[in-house]
């Protein structure tokens, strides 16, 4: 069975177990996916015996399986990655505890997911992805029935319907039970400004490897405004985006430490970035517009950030914001506490 474009590697097995009629487990023993310990860790590198053995028994070939891993996107946007990552616990702390990838967590697109509900994209594992270009809406990143966050399973993708647990309170007998809402009728909210896709268009051709200089300057602006945003600073934009921040949508207080699994909230800093860029202002502007910005906002103490390895890793290094945050002391450099 060939990949969709785009697809990730646990959703294509998945795929094709249900095609074979063979459990999951077997298969990823016949594919050797095993070794790796476990199909999420293979979505990161795919060693070259087992895309080879992959390859074989499937007729894929190797460069496509690799194509569907996150190591497709190393050494443009992410940071290299040893041959084996999942046994380099300081190379997969940097990816995971970054502005890289979700992990377990899940974001999509509903309306992709009613068209074919094996197509998992392997963008969407990337906090970079807040937008579906076809389909003009935002990713969604919780259910929309129990506002509970979603998690891909160790060995494949997330449920095709909600799995959390609900208070019992919610049921007529007192019994605890899961949500079971499907997850391709939840309800993305629409983007309502065309610029905001192009943004995301940008952001696809940093992470593809084919960005200019100015798409390089606003992700990198980007990624210093998510930590410092907050959705009392979106003053204008996109009016749909800015609803939904401040509506049953924003983000809520137990989330505020997990800044980049929020799609509205990254998006809004892209949309802040461009704004800002798009005026011609130097570096030092641009730093001293956000110190005043945030003398407004509810948080007075500067923000406590590792400026270094852990909070963006040298994909997005240099950064010539940065240092004249730190300059005007809206950022003090310190270890992962945000994280």
């Amino acid at each position: 069975m060939a990949p969709l474009e785009g697809e990730s590697l646990a959703g294509w097995i998945n795929a094709v177990a249900e095609l074979r009629g063979t459990e999951l487990k077997t298969l990823l023993r016949e594919f050797h996916v095993r070794k790796l310990g476990t199909l999420s860790m293979a979505e990161i590198r795919l060693s070259e015996p087992v895309a080879r053995r992959i390859a074989k028994l499937t007729g894929v070939d190797v460069p496509d399986l690799h194509a569907m891993t996150l190591a497709r996107y190393a050494g443009n946007a992410l940071p290299h990655l040893p041959l084996s990552p999942w046994v380099d616990g300081a190379a997969l702390s940097q990816w995971s505890k970054g502005a890289w990838f979700h992990g377990s967590l899940a974001r999509w697109c509903p309306r992709c997911l009613r068209a074919n509900e094996r197509c998992w994209a392997l963008r969407w594992k990337l906090p970079w992805s807040f937008a579906c270009v076809e389909h003009g809406v935002f990713l969604v990143s919780e259910c929309q029935a129990c506002q509970a966050n979603v998690y891909s399973d160790r060995d494949g993708v997330p449920p095709a319907r909600c799995d959390s647990w609900v208070e019992n309170r919610l049921h007529r007998y007192g019994v605890d039970e899961r949500c079971g809402f499907p997850l391709p009728m939840c309800r993305p909210v629409p983007v309502s400004d065309d610029t905001v896709l192009d943004l995301q268009v940008r952001v696809n051709n940093w992470l593809e490897g084919t960005p200019t200089q100015d798409d390089r300057q606003l992700v990198s602006l980007a990624a210093v405004l998510i930590p410092l945003l907050s959705p009392s600073m979106l003053r204008r934009g996109d009016p749909v985006l800015l609803y939904a921040l401040r509506g049953a949508r924003a983000p809520r207080p137990r989330q505020e430490k997990r800044l980049w699994t929020d799609p509205l909230r990254v998006a809004a800093a892209v949309c802040a970035a461009e704004k800002m860029l798009s005026h011609g202002c130097s570096a030092a502007y641009v730093a001293q517009k956000i110190a005043d910005i945030r003398i407004i906002d509810h948080r007075h103490a500067p923000w406590r950030m590792d400026v270094m390895e852990w909070a963006y890793g040298p994909a997005l290094r240099p950064s010539p914001y940065i240092d004249e945050l730190v300059r005007l002391q809206a950022i003090i450099p310190s270890g992962c506490e945000y994280l």
